[in-house]
């Protein structure tokens, strides 16, 4: 029987055992070929060299799978460039906004189905972060040293959020996180953890560690319930809603002497 593009197309489709198989045995010699004389390819080269009887089937289909594994690879590398703060490499604010929108989505959900089963209403809270005076520190000690304790605090954010928490650098050193799933009660506590923590830590400001600082956060806490959401098919509209709250939080906490955390209230 004799083997087209479309019966290997098919074989490989109905396999994605050969991705895995690509990705274990990508150094693998083949036809006399090494792996790196393949891997710049594309799939149509390879399915030529197969019909011009230059490769053997298996080797065809093989290459087939590490051009896929590549393409799959690409594709999740330039997803995470796109979501990914580049100096802090938590999710940067485009991924802040999109993780916003798909929790306030799947809170009205679960509000929908089952609030009547609980007895406290369902809430999703958000945590604005700022750090204090982070003018002075870069003005004494330089946009680099800046730029490390930032990273520091990222890390130390991510440390201390829970494993259901998102953390996000929001623009210049203003940091949020997402609290699914917890009432203003218990992003309140968090937050207050998460500033005492911050307060006692001495932060490196250079890439030995050996030059150290310490600084102090505001925060603002802001929260929405399911109920809020019910009525809406576009939960989208709550995101500015939200967001604006913490911040007028955040202003508050600015405004009343910083290192401390503020709950939103109306006034």
């Amino acid at each position: 029987m004799k083997t087209t593009n479309k019966t290997i197309e098919k074989s490989f489709l109905a396999s994605r055992r050969m991705q895995g198989l690509a990705t274990k045995l990508g150094t693998r010699v083949f036809s006399g070929r090494k792996a790196e004389d393949f891997s710049s390819m594309r799939p149509e080269d390879i399915l030529t060299l197969f019909h011009q009887g230059k490769l053997k089937e298996k080797d065809a289909m093989f290459w087939l799978g590490v051009l896929a594994v590549s393409a799959d690879e690409r594709a999740k590398e330039h997803e995470a460039l796109a979501t990914t703060d580049e100096l802090t490499q938590v999710y940067n604010r485009r991924a802040f906004i999109d993780n916003l929108s798909k929790e306030l989505s799947r809170l009205r959900a679960k509000h929908l189905q089952i609030q009547k089963l609980l007895e406290e209403p369902m809430t999703l809270s958000l945590m604005m972060i700022d750090i204090d005076y982070f003018k002075k520190i870069n003005d004494k000690y330089g946009h680099l040293a800046g730029d490390i304790a930032l990273k520091n605090l990222a890390s130390l954010l991510q440390k201390q959020a829970r494993g259901t928490d998102t953390v996000f650098r929001y623009g210049g050193e203003e940091f949020a996180i997402l609290l699914p799933d917890s009432t203003p009660a218990m992003a309140m506590t968090a937050a207050e953890r998460i500033n005492k923590i911050v307060a006692k830590t001495k932060f490196a400001i250079d890439r030995t560690g050996k030059k150290k600082i310490s600084f102090t956060i505001s925060i603002g806490v802001a929260h929405v319930e399911g109920q809020h959401l019910a009525k809406t098919v576009v939960t989208d509209m709550f995101i500015p809603k939200l967001i604006g709250r913490a911040d007028e939080a955040l202003y508050r906490a600015k405004n009343n002497g910083r290192n401390q955390v503020v709950l939103w209230r109306k006034k």
